[in-house]
């Protein structure tokens, strides 16, 4: 056992005969953000340490706890690996189920299956076929481990529609995240899931590479005075490394309901992916200009929207030169749908 695994054992008298039941936790990070998405399950005073696991350990939906030992709170959660704290003056702690039994109930973190939860799904496609083994019946989005290629990653999955994805999320109610990035870190990813977060262009790639008969792009964006609007992208592809990562995509709609953002690729296909030091727009130099890496097109104007720039006016804010109504925006997310 790792020294950062705590291992919970507790024996009712009822439950002495059926077995022993145990719950096996590993110490993770507390991190500093002004939002969280994780889906609290309830929060408690305790004596102590032991108490909070013991809580979590107890409660099959539990899968993180958050214990702060200056108050003596323990907060349980459904979702997550690390917690998130606006600061950690309350000396806190935080520790995720990587396993347990009770009742003859089986847990794993979100993401993880199989019997010793060893296994992790390719995708939230899979999590959404396979949501009620894992626990998340009537669970809408959650944060969820999944590994489409040889590394896996923590991302948000909307299980309320087949499993969505979010590539691309920015929140200004969160802590500010510098998207003005290199090339490499655009490749690897960058943020805080539970904040503004770029997945990674390998990562996204994998996603594509998984058999599919079709793809969705959702672009879902809410203004400044809480209106929103969302545009899908339908048969979209993108290249490898070699290509750019170049974006191809059969045609677009808006949403009549909430009405359309735009086309946030522009009207030309295979646009290659650029950013302040890997420009792939001619003299144009269209992420230098911008701030953030993008689809640029190779012609003056760049592009028709920009979803990596600021949200404060410290820059070029993000936009869509489409919206019929456009104002500044307090929240973007580019969800990818397989079919």
């Amino acid at each position: 056992m790792k020294a950062s695994q705590v291992l919970v054992f507790h024996v009712s008298l009822f439950y002495m005969v059926k077995g022993l039941e145990h719950s096996l936790f590993s110490k993770t990070s507390i991190v500093i953000n002004t939002c969280n998405y994780g889906h609290l399950l309830k929060e408690i005073q305790v004596k102590h340490h032991f108490q909070c696991s013991m809580v979590c350990s107890l409660d099959s939906d539990c899968r993180r706890y958050l214990y702060c030992e200056s108050d003596l709170s323990c907060k349980t959660y459904l979702d997550g690996t690390d917690c998130i704290l606006s600061d950690n003056s309350g000396q806190c702690s935080c520790y995720r189920k990587d396993i347990g039994f009770y009742k003859g109930v089986r847990t794993c973190p979100l993401g993880y299956f199989n019997a010793n939860c060893k296994s992790v799904i390719k995708d939230c496609a899979q999590g959404f076929k396979n949501r009620n083994a894992m626990g998340i019946k009537a669970l809408p989005a959650a944060l969820t481990i999944i590994k489409p290629g040889p590394i896996q990653f923590e991302l948000f999955c909307n299980f309320k529609d087949s499993g969505r994805m979010v590539l691309l999320n920015r929140d200004s109610s969160c802590l500010v995240e510098d998207f003005d990035r290199t090339m490499d870190e655009y490749k690897n990813g960058f943020g805080l899931v539970s904040g503004n977060r770029w997945v990674g262009l390998e990562r996204i790639y994998e996603l594509f590479s998984l058999p599919s008969p079709r793809f969705t792009l959702h672009v879902f964006a809410v203004r400044s005075d809480s209106s929103s609007c969302k545009t899908f992208i339908h048969y979209p592809k993108l290249g490898d490394a070699s290509t750019g990562y170049s974006i191809d995509y059969n045609f677009w709609q808006h949403r009549t309901k909430l009405g359309g953002c735009g086309n946030p690729f522009g009207p030309k296909n295979q646009n290659r992916f650029s950013t302040f030091d890997q420009n792939n727009t001619g003299s144009n130099r269209c992420a230098a200009r911008f701030g953030g890496g993008w689809w640029f097109d190779t012609t003056v104007d760049c592009t028709k929207s920009f979803l990596t720039g600021t949200m404060d006016g410290s820059g070029v804010d993000n936009f869509f030169l489409d919206d019929p109504t456009p104002k500044s925006y307090v929240k973007i997310q580019v969800l990818l749908k397989r079919l």
